[in-house]
């Protein structure tokens, strides 16, 4: 089964005793069968919990490594009124641990004239506290600042330790890969549930949730000593930014109760109490209904990545914090500007990658390294490999020039989920010492720096040890399915939405009908279609996005075939009506 970029539809693999034992705990026959396709091995004493976490059973922050320390470092100097630096990554996750760690400390009593913001501007600094970061920070430092970190710093020592040598402290919280001489050591404390001696049961929390446990604590230190009402704002009314955070960094949401409750917490919030900048989104996208998961990832999360992709990403912080609608409003629109440029971007860069993909598969690499030309753009060459994964199913690295040092070439790293970025990355440092400038990451996504005139060197790297990871299977790109669903309706639409979030892991229920064409017209930028289908049941109106991109139609009218598809309900004026969102064709 393919779709019309030659993508085989595989039917996911159901534990059949999870699907009876969603069944015992009262869920219908169709998420049952959702749940067993994404749930496997689970205990039945634990699949309740993984399928709808409660409060009580997010991990608290007393688990996590250094957290003691830092939440008194960050006590001292919230009672003491010492210089406070936020220094966040450029991304969603960032932005959102950057509005976390500010709102914490503002309802804590810390003046917000006092916070200082940097986040790292990734064409001309990179990513994580590099040194141009550093060089940028330290003359608009205060003497004795404390700085947090957010999203990154574990691998940053040296460049902690030039902050340290100014008088300054540091504060590391963090989500990502600690390398293998250990944590920084010149910084006071890092908190990041990936340390080898953490005993933080979850190991996947993304870097604006581990801001949230640190803020937590920070605030319970403060109510210990007396310094803070018991009744103050508690961080957990901050949750929408971490959902919004959680999303974008694509952390798990299956075997993660913590990712789950976050999420689902989150978007209550969104959807109950909105902040001006959910309500400026809203607004600007003309939704209506409660915000989805699909919704962040999709919609409110590309805005925010954009603009760290194109320049500075102190904007999308601003937006987040927007105290009015219209201030959000107004920062929005530069944000959906932006995206646009993205989009425009990505497109070219695609057209560029494709080919040498196609080449390199031809050839018989397994693992992907492409260079993307003198012009190709850094902040978008992480997008372009995700669509590489897509499109051929191999991990792939996708590389442009360093700003500032052409002789450079920096990358970005996706991957499938048979290689994990961080140990090959690491594999490649012991067995090929030298080759990587620098290089981190997790096990989805990482980043690296190389010569250029290492590039081919790296190809082999990466090559070989993506296939010693694949051993005797052949890597191929295919579409997970849930079996047949013929007659779709919106109660189905309501039984799948009990089951949200989706996302990683976790994904959006997909489904294969035979329908035939009755009508089929272009919509959008000519690249989408809009379908009407029927068979002898009912008729339902289809979307399908990006099938025209190559100009020719995958189907035509007249035709019947068998669709994969998702199920969306659209409301209008009160009205709510079922249409398909096409995501792949059996050509068989």
């Amino acid at each position: 089964m393919t779709d019309s970029e030659g993508i085989a539809l595989k039917e996911r693999s159901c534990d059949k005793l999870v699907e009876e034992q969603a069944i015992g705990l009262g869920y219908t026959p169709l998420q049952a069968r959702v749940i067993a396709g994404r749930l496997h091995g689970v205990p039945f004493s634990q699949l309740p919990s993984l399928i709808a976490p409660s409060p009580n059973d997010l991990d608290g922050p007393q688990e996590l490594p250094d957290i003691d320390k830092a939440a008194r470092h960050l006590a001292d100097a919230i009672s003491a009124r010492t210089p406070i630096a936020l220094v966040t990554d450029h991304d969603a996750d960032g932005a959102t641990s950057h509005a976390i760690l500010k709102h914490a400390l503002v309802a804590m009593g810390y003046p917000t004239g006092r916070i200082l913001s940097f986040l790292s501007h990734r064409m001309s600094e990179g990513y994580g506290i590099s040194d141009a970061l550093v060089d940028r920070m330290l003359p608009q430092l205060p003497p004795n600042t404390c700085i947090i970190t957010a999203d990154q710093g574990s691998t940053d020592e040296a460049r902690i330790s030039r902050l340290v040598a100014a008088g300054h402290s540091v504060v590391v919280t963090d989500h990502h890969g600690i390398p293998e001489e250990g944590p920084p050591q010149s910084a006071h404390a890092v908190v990041n549930p990936v340390r080898r001696d953490s005993k933080f049961p979850d190991k996947s929390i993304a870097g604006c949730h581990t801001a949230l446990l640190v803020m937590a604590a920070t605030r319970e230190a403060l109510i210990d000593r007396g310094s803070l009402a018991p009744d103050s704002p508690r961080v957990s009314d901050l949750m929408d930014y971490c959902a919004v955070g959680t999303i974008a960094d694509a952390s798990s949401l299956a075997y993660s109760l913590n990712n789950r409750m976050i999420v689902q917490r989150g978007l209550r919030l969104m959807n109950s109490k909105p902040r001006p900048c959910w309500r400026a989104m809203r607004r600007l996208l003309n939704k209506d209904g409660d915000w989805t998961a699909a919704d962040i990832a999709f919609q409110i999360a590309t805005r925010i990545n954009a603009r760290g992709r194109l320049t500075d990403a102190l904007l999308g912080v601003e937006f987040l914090c927007s105290t009015t609608e219209e201030d959000a409003f107004h920062l929005l629109q530069e944000l959906d500007a932006n995206n646009r440029e993205r989009k425009e971007i990505e497109a070219a860069l695609r057209s560029i990658a494709e080919p040498l993909a196609k080449s390199s598969v031809r050839d018989g690499r397994l693992g992907l390294c492409l260079w993307l030309g003198e012009r190709s753009h850094a902040g978008v060459h992480g997008i372009t490999a995700t669509r590489m994964v897509e499109r051929f199913g191999v991990p792939t690295i996708c590389l442009s020039p360093l700003a500032g040092d052409e002789s450079i070439a920096t990358g970005s790293i996706r991957t499938t989920p048979h290689v994990n970025v961080l140990q090959t990355l690491t594999l490649i440092r012991q067995r090929w010492p030298g080759l990587l400038l620098s290089a981190g990451g997790h096990r989805g996504a990482g980043g690296l720096k190389v010569k250029r005139d290492d590039i081919p060197a790296l190809a082999d790297a990466w090559d070989t040890c993506v296939k010693e990871a694949y051993g005797d299977e052949l890597p191929s790109p295919y579409l997970l399915v849930d079996g047949l669903l013929e007659t779709p309706g919106l109660d189905h639409v309501r039984e799948l939405s009990a089951l949200e979030p989706y996302g990683r892991e976790f994904e959006q229920p997909i489904f294969m009908g035979t329908w035939r064409v009755n009508d089929m017209r272009l919509i959008g930028d000519g690249t989408h279609l809009k379908l009407r289908l029927s068979n002898s049941a009912t008729a339902i109106d289809a979307v399908w996005f990006g099938a025209n991109k190559e100009g020719i139609p995958p189907v035509g009218v007249g035709v019947t075939v068998r669709f994969a598809y998702c199920l969306d309900a659209q409301s209008y004026r009160g009205n709510t009506r079922l249409q398909l969102i096409i995501r792949g064709i059996d050509l068989r």
